[in-house]
């Protein structure tokens, strides 16, 4: 019984360098170009009691929180007894989680620093709140908010990895970035939050139900392997969504559910699971035996696949991804280099998401970016 107490204990328990730089400061408007003021959003993290943010929270101040299971909830309270078993809760994170790269924090920062716009939402207290992204009404996102997205998307990578091909971070950086240059609290109607969710990724993964209409999600497993896994990366994601298996969430296409996917804590967590969990789907179940058909060699080549699963992820879906598979003429014989070449020629989508990783490197580094900097190899580590 103690076993399995400390067990669920350290199920909980996650690992984290921050600074200990108190002082507050917009990091994502460092030079003072965008003029942003608004505190509102650091300040809603900071009211945020979500499983997530509880890890978080411990991870970043072992001395004064721990993690424990209570009534299958991971909530964060005081204790000075988490430094005592940190070797063990190494060693039973370092057994469980699968090993993958992380993105860098400093690479985050940097694309913090680039204009996005669009509409932004405050969610707290059961209220949403729009502003617009830009001038005085920019969130001014402290250090703390920084290290909260650096902890929460390498914590997705490393759950969502589990149980299969480790999932790239090079390419979720270049995705991320182009999308929403980590501004998650931002939505429209092309799509929600961190990830931009759009409503039929969400339909893929949990199903859907409106009166006697339902769908059942191909990809339920995604979300019944978060549930399951004892990665103790999975553990506050599965919090947030275990009841989704059977109640799907609030579409994201729809503005009255928006805070389900922006909201600090909660909303960031969904929104990174059904994102990732969109990506392997497509790129395992979708990209990779597209490829296989025509070309065994290609579909073992993971940054080819992880290209044309870049190319799923844009606007023309997984059918453009197929398409450009044929029209590409893949065969064992192909060049790497030549695929690459030809997917950028012809995806819009991909060739603005290299575009804006440059715009990344231009914060991140004084010299002109090398081809290790524009492939995402000096992001990760």
């Amino acid at each position: 019984m103690k076993l399995f107490a400390i067990t669920l204990f350290f199920i909980c328990v996650f690992t984290l360098p921050l600074s200990a730089e108190a002082q507050y400061k917009c990091i994502n408007d460092k030079d003072g170009t965008k003029g942003a003021t608004n505190t509102d959003i650091s300040a809603a993290l900071n009211r945020a009691n979500d499983p997530l943010t509880a890890a978080f929270k411990a991870a970043s101040d072992p001395g004064r929180h721990h993690l424990v299971r209570r009534e299958n909830v991971c909530t964060a309270e005081n204790s000075s007894s988490l430094t005592d078993f940190a070797s063990l809760a190494t060693h039973i994170q370092a057994s469980a989680a699968p090993r993958t790269k992380k993105i860098k924090r400093s690479c985050i920062e940097a694309s913090m620093q680039r204009e996005v716009g669009n509409t932004g939402y405050l969610c707290s207290g059961g209220k949403k709140e729009a502003f617009e992204n830009a001038g005085k009404s920019t969130p001014c996102l402290s250090e703390k908010v920084l290290s909260y997205l650096h902890f929460a998307l390498n914590q997705a990578i490393n759950c969502m990895s589990t149980g299969r091909d480790p999932i790239d971070p090079r390419f979720i950086l270049k995705k991320i970035n182009n999308e929403t240059a980590f501004n998650f609290f931002i939505a429209y109607n092309g799509g929600v939050g961190l990830g931009q969710l759009t409503s039929d990724p969400v339909k893929e993964i949990a199903g859907w139900r409106q009166g006697k209409r339902e769908i059942d999600g191909n990809a339920k497993h995604v979300l019944e392997g978060v549930i399951s896994s004892s990665n103790p990366a999975c553990a506050p994601f599965a919090e947030v969504i275990k009841k989704e298996v059977n109640t799907p969430p609030p579409l994201p296409g729809s503005p009255r559910n928006y805070c389900s996917w922006v909201s600090p804590g909660e909303g960031v967590a969904r929104n990174l699971i059904y994102s990732l969990g969109y990506y392997v789907y497509t790129r395992d179940e979708i990209v990779k035996p597209a490829i296989a058909r025509r070309s065994s060699r290609m579909a073992a080549n993971p940054e080819i696949v992880n290209y044309f699963t870049l190319v799923a992820y844009g606007p023309g879906g997984p059918s453009q991804a197929k398409s450009l598979v044929r029209s590409l003429r893949l065969s064992n014989s192909s060049k790497p280099e030549d695929v690459r070449a030809g997917i950028l020629r012809n995806s819009g989508y991909v060739k603005q998401t290299e575009e804006k990783m440059l715009e990344l490197l231009a914060h991140w580094k004084n010299s002109a970016p090398t081809p290790e900097d524009k492939r995402g190899d000096t992001c990760v580590e």
